[in-house]
């Protein structure tokens, strides 16, 4: 048996790479330079092409790919998609009901939801931590000074004038639907959907032609009008919001922000370029007193990959509240979470006071993903799940 990893445009994640040497499994790494969205037979073919010349039994890709979905079923061979993204744009395509898949999410909901567009193997598997980095990582006294602080947060700031532009066309009857939606949702996390299901239908009518978004009732696959707006329009838009209050609030702390957003300033806010995830934001991770979660609402159930990064360097955690959360970690031991804006102020405020207890709950929440949540015990789920483990 030899497994093929396989490594899509947008996505070249090695964790499971780690795995596969790690415990010498024959397997080898792919660079297929093909989009994760791509449906093309001529994509297809190549993907087919480098099956069949690697000679590969399994494939494995984070995140669904439909071309590699449909090379797999064209050899007869499994192909595990991992999927860590929510709504990921590619599970909604026929290709999702193809005999080879094996879907694993991180998001409980979106499990559903692929099981209901017809997939016919779609589990619910967390996210993991990749113990053999970790156990490498060294810090130094440069290390210290670059990265030692008391909270960060690392992340896109979903800087986009879409929902402005959108906002503009519509009618002041939706502008005031939109605004009170935004009202409720704005720093509210506690599990419950607060953007999808809220849109009336003269408010999604209109949101439609503003956004341009071609919806055909006829494809029984195509994201579903409500996921589409809800995810586009506004969760972009909150996070944004959410993002950038919650750096403001935080700025009188000894607060960083890491992001990729290119050209993204805050007045009184330290805001640094992103930082290598390999090398430096391991770092950046372990010595910061507190480290941030802020999850995008899109994501309703499921924990993002940021969090298994942090708590497998030993830093600090503090979330917002997930349905999910509960079902891996015990919250006060080896999490924290804040379900509004001003209870994660107070926690800033008190756990940077409370060396003791931060340093203990920083302790519990490594060892527990170390043991039960790493790529490790992952893959080995997904290798009892498809027959081979």
């Amino acid at each position: 048996m030899k497994i093929g990893i396989l490594y899509l445009n947008e996505i070249k994640y090695d964790e499971l790479v780690w795995v596969i040497v790690k415990k010498g499994i024959d397997g080898e790494v792919i660079d297929t330079e093909i989009s994760i969205n791509s449906t093309s037979n001529q994509d297809t073919e190549k993907v087919v092409g480098l099956l069949k010349e690697n000679g590969i039994d399994i494939a494995i890709s984070m995140d669904f790919c439909p071309a590699i979905s449909d090379a797999c079923e064209k050899l007869g061979i499994k192909y595990v998609a991992w999927v860590y993204d929510a709504p990921q744009q590619a599970l909604y395509n026929k290709q999702i009901t193809n005999s080879c898949n094996h879907i694993f999410s991180f998001d409980r909901d979106q499990t559903g939801e692929a099981l209901e567009l017809g997939a016919l193997d779609a589990r619910h598997l967390p996210l993991g931590t990749n113990v053999y980095r970790n156990t490498s990582l060294v810090v130094d006294k440069e290390d210290e000074k670059r990265f030692a602080c008391d909270v960060s947060f690392i992340g896109n700031m979903y800087v986009d004038d879409f929902y402005d532009k959108v906002y503009a066309q519509v009618s002041n009857n939706i502008q005031k639907e939109l605004d009170d939606i935004m009202a409720d949702a704005m720093g509210v996390w506690d599990g419950k959907s607060r953007i999808y299901g809220r849109l009336s239908p003269e408010a999604t009518s209109e949101l439609i032609e503003a956004s341009g978004y071609r919806f055909y009732e006829s494809n029984p696959f195509a994201m579903p009008v409500d996921r589409y707006l809800g995810t586009r329009i506004l969760a972009i838009r909150l996070t944004e919001l959410e993002r950038k209050e919650i750096a403001r609030r935080l700025s009188k702390y000894d607060f960083r922000l890491y992001t990729n957003t290119e050209n993204f300033a805050l007045e009184g806010v330290d805001v640094r370029p992103a930082l290598s995830y390999d090398e430096s934001l391991p770092k950046a991770y372990h010595l910061s007193k507190i480290n941030l979660n802020i999850t995008l609402h899109s994501i309703t159930s499921g924990i993002p990959l940021r969090v298994f990064d942090i708590m497998g360097v030993g830093g600090f955690m503090l979330s917002n509240y997930q349905p999910e959360i509960e079902e891996l970690f015990k919250i006060g031991r080896d999490i924290e979470v804040y379900r509004n804006i001003d209870e994660l102020e107070d926690k800033v405020r008190y756990y940077l006071s409370h060396e003791e207890a931060r340093s203990r709950i920083a302790i519990n929440g490594y060892h527990t993903v170390s043991e039960k949540y790493s790529y490790d015990a992952g893959f080995e789920k997904i290798m009892r799940h498809i027959g081979l483990g």
